[in-house]
Parts: structure tokens; sequence; C-alpha cells
């Protein structure tokens, strides 16, 4: 039975990742595919895990499976470990076998427990994000000893140079995304208050500035938040909850 070592070629992984970024539905499955595509080139038994700190946020974003997830959660509970050490200095640390590996004390007797021994920890370089923000780390577990030799790690090493540059654009899409989130929930809040503040404009036959200052009022007195007031005074007045669409053509003619 041939290796999975050999299913994937050098050549082919700058369009394998194309591939993937643009056919998988979310950032998440997209992460999770590509630590699957990194156990693939790698010995049977191996096991792949991204991790990313940012802004002292230290986590796991993506595994080949729970082991893996729980080896990086042992190094984050200890506060030690070659992923950690990875992350910190941005150098490789290699584990080629925990029951007999003097450094990190506190982690690696509990993941020879886990029946992990060999661990590669690689940093994972993100050109497109800021690095003073973002550092990442690719962690290799597998249960035997001596599992990522130098031929292994010079593989690797090619690989990880080639994914990084869709882990950095696909961490940016998804940063977007959220901020496309963000403003849409702001635009929906401003357009709820202005509704309001036209109710209260006709109802007190004042203008906008005195308005809003009216329901601002109201608001602290209420200990409500101002959005909150004002999808009560829409809803009251219209009947219904407000309509929050901020879609331009949204009003358009049929």
């Amino acid at each position: 039975m041939s290796s999975p070592f050999t299913t994937t070629s050098d050549a082919s992984w700058p369009d394998a990742l194309l591939s993937l970024l643009l056919s998988t539905e979310t950032f998440e499955s997209f992460l999770h595919e590509l630590t699957l595509m990194t156990v693939a080139a790698l010995p049977e038994g191996s096991m792949c895990g991204l991790t990313v700190a940012r802004e002292a946020q230290v986590a796991t974003i993506a595994s080949s499976d729970d082991l893996t997830l729980a080896i990086d959660r042992i190094q984050y509970r200890v506060g030690e470990g070659p992923c950690l050490d990875t992350l910190a200095k941005g150098e490789t640390h290699y584990v080629t076998d925990t029951s007999a590996e003097p450094r990190w004390p506190a982690f690696c007797p509990e993941a020879f427990a886990h029946g992990v021994r060999s661990c590669l920890s690689i940093p994972l370089p993100l050109p497109l994000l800021d690095r003073t923000r973002v550092v990442a780390g690719l962690n290799l577990y597998h249960p035997g000893s001596g599992a990522f030799e130098p031929v292994v790690q010079v593989r690797i090493r090619t690989f990880v140079d080639t994914a990084a540059g869709a882990v950095s654009l696909a961490l940016r899409l998804s940063d977007q995304a959220r901020l496309n989130e963000d403003l849409r929930a702001t635009l929906a809040s401003r357009s709820v208050i202005d509704q309001a503040i036209g109710i209260v404009m006709a109802q007190q036959r004042c203008p906008a500035r005195e308005a809003f200052a009216l329901l601002s009022r109201a608001s602290q007195n209420r200990n409500l938040k101002v959005r909150d007031l004002a999808t009560e005074i829409v809803t009251t007045v219209g009947g219904r909850a407000p309509d929050t669409d901020t879609d331009p053509g949204a009003f358009d003619a049929p």
C-alpha cells in the first residue's frame, strides 16, 4: 500500500490550494481541508493543526482530528511546548520522542500519555497580514518516534511556503466578511434610529437634533440602548418591527 506521503506532487500544491480556496464555502471548512491536505503530504498516521496568535490570544483554528486539538490545548494550558515557542520566536521546533525530550517538561509527558511521540511545529508566514498582530504556526504530530526526519521536514516546508499565502488570503477575506457584517449591523441600527427620530419630530414638531436629544434622554431614563428604544417606538407606531434593509435598491418600485 502506498504512503499518503507520496499522494500529492509538490508541483500540484499551488493549483490544489487555489482550487480548495475557491471551492470551500466557509473559512472554517477551507482551513479544515487544508489540514487534511497537509496530512496527505506526510507519513501515514500524521496529524495536523493550525494555531494562530492574535492580540495575545492563542487558539487552534483548524485541525485534522480531535487528538491534535487536545495536544494543542495541553500546551495552552501548561503554558509551554513546541507550538508556543514557534509562535513566540518564529522558529521550527522538532521533538523526536516525547518520552525522552528534556525540553517542555510539563508538556511532553502529557503528549506521550496521549499517544503522541513526534511533534513538529513550523512557523507559517502570513504576508498579507500585519505581523505585529498575527502570527501562525503549523503543528504536526505522530504516534511514532522520529516521524518527521529531515527529508520530511524539507518537503513540508515547501508545502508551508505554498500554503502561507492561501491561509493569509483566507484570514483576510474572513476579516473583511466580519467587517462587512459589522458595517451592515451599524447601518441597520442607524436606519432604525433615523426612523424613530422622524416619528419624534412629527409628534413633537421639533428639528432632528432636538428629536435625537429627546430620544437619548429617554433611553437613559429607561436604561435602554438608543437602538432598542428606537425599535420599540417604530414598532409601536408602525405596528410591526422596523425595516432595517440597507440595500439601496430595497425601496425601488416593483
